[in-house]
């Protein structure tokens, strides 16, 4: 096998690894809007098969499993050498609000040296990064380790059909350790290998109290309003002072890093400066005691992410709304159980509601926290990969972000997990203007390139 070889192929093809990312980026495929687009997530994954088998994976086909199909492929020349798994997802976030966007969002643009799309850094750009490096070591050769890839269509719905479908396909999804790309470095030479995510507990909480809409000079002192009565019991869950969150139960399984762990986070140099300067925000906040790099990251949070019910358009109405709505999570660290985070909430805001509303609670989104072993040769191979690749060796970091299938995959699949990515702070994922850095997404081929070779060299 000759890594020199399948460099010299990826460089040569960066025009081409481009056309073709601008090409998967055009399709809009937004799960929170599926099954009305099916018919672009259809051309999307008939688009990828046809793409897989380009360049040169032995088989690549396209699975049904109740939502958004997955895609997979395999190429399994490598006889006795390890078997690598690579996840990644085609979906991406709503656009909203569009008249932000510098570009169309489904009109690719290369910019100052940026692909500007949705989906250009999550996670479109950073698959794809992955089987180009594998394109060219199949157009040299043959990859050194046999490959499967897995491409599923939810993540961003935190991927509620992909565990039974990997339940299902154990013997095909079999492999000796699991690739991700789906994250990014603090700059370019500081990239990251997280090697545990936290949790997420989404849940909906909707206060009723009339039913219907009243009149708030003729009701107004009459009957509690939703909208009143939501907002206090939110601001009852968090300390006003030290944000630590006042729920009965909430930190009793909550583990504080280790040693080792803190050594680790003392290296990553992330600083308060650094988090106003990404922010824009006036001061930084969050659970008092803990510096900003453990407050992101190994810290549970709890945020409000909307509130909806009554009237919120121009001018004045005055009514007492029939129902209040809020969308609430919780980020969890080990090891926090979602379902029971769940149930500790719904059953402290039921305590605290007066009689003059009803509550009720749905929990619409919920990942484990996951963590990977340093010492395994997946993760340990991309110390030496991100050296050869981007001059630099990574930073190994407990990630803020949840991935909910990280856990469902190491307690079906395997236990090793390579968490890493290639693009950056300003990036921009989920918000407008999504972009990634061309030099990243080149960096990540060749990083990537050397990877599936230290693979093998390390174990």
């Amino acid at each position: 096998m000759n890594t020199t070889l399948a460099l010299e192929y990826a460089r040569a093809s960066q025009p081409r690894s481009l056309e073709k990312l601008l090409e998967l980026l055009r399709f809009p495929t937004i799960s929170a809007q599926f099954p009305s687009n099916q018919a672009d997530f259809d051309l999307c994954t008939g688009w990828l098969v046809k793409h897989l088998k380009e360049i040169g994976f032995q088989r690549a086909q396209i699975f049904p499993t109740g939502g958004p199909d997955v895609v997979y492929a395999e190429w399994l020349g490598a006889g006795m050498a390890p078997t690598l798994l690579i996840y990644g997802h085609y979906d991406v976030m709503p656009v909203e609000p569009v008249s932000e966007w510098k570009f169309p969002p489904f009109e690719p643009v290369v910019d100052e040296k940026r692909i500007y799309a949705r989906g250009a850094s999550d996670d479109k750009g950073q698959f794809f990064a992955l089987l180009c490096a594998a394109e060219a070591w199949l157009n040299t050769g043959g990859l050194p380790v046999n490959l499967k890839v897995l491409l599923e269509g939810e993540e961003e719905e935190l991927s509620p059909h992909l565990e039974e479908f990997i339940r299902q396909n154990r013997d095909l999804l079999r492999c000796d350790g699991i690739v991700i790309a789906d994250m990014g470095g603090l700059d370019p030479m500081v990239p990251l290998v997280e090697y545990g995510t936290r949790g997420n507990c989404a849940m909906d909480v909707t206060v009723a109290g009339p039913t219907k809409d009243l009149h708030s000079g003729t009701y107004g002192g009459a009957v509690d309003n939703p909208f009143n009565v939501l907002v206090r019991l939110l601001a009852q869950i968090q300390d006003g002072e030290t944000r630590k969150i006042i729920i009965p139960g909430f930190y009793d399984r909550v583990k504080e890093l280790t040693p080792s762990e803190k050594a680790l986070a003392d290296e990553v140099p992330i600083s308060d400066e650094i988090g106003l300067y990404i922010t824009g925000a006036p001061v930084l906040g969050g659970e008092s005691g803990y510096p900003l790099k453990v407050r992101i990251s190994s810290r549970p949070t709890f945020d409000i992410h909307g509130i909806r019910g009554g009237y919120t358009g121009e001018g004045v109405k005055t009514i007492i709304p029939a129902t209040a709505t809020a969308k609430l999570s919780f980020r969890l660290v080990p090891d926090q159980d979602p379902d029971k985070i769940s149930q500790l909430v719904s059953d402290y805001l039921t305590r605290l509601a007066p009689p003059t509303v009803k509550l009720t609670f749905s929990l619409t989104g919920r990942a484990a926290p996951a963590t990977s072993n340093l010492d395994s040769p997946v993760v340990k191979a991309a110390n030496e990969a991100f050296l050869r690749g981007f001059g630099v060796p990574p930073k190994f970091v407990r990630g803020g972000g949840s991935l909910p299938i990280m856990t469902i995959m190491q307690e079906n699949l395997h236990p090793d997990v390579l968490s890493t990515g290639f693009g950056l702070p300003e990036d921009g994922e989920h918000a407008p203007n999504e972009s990634l850095a061309l030099e990243q997404f080149y960096r990540g081929i060749a990083m990537m390139v050397h990877y599936f070779h230290c693979v093998t060299e390390i174990r």
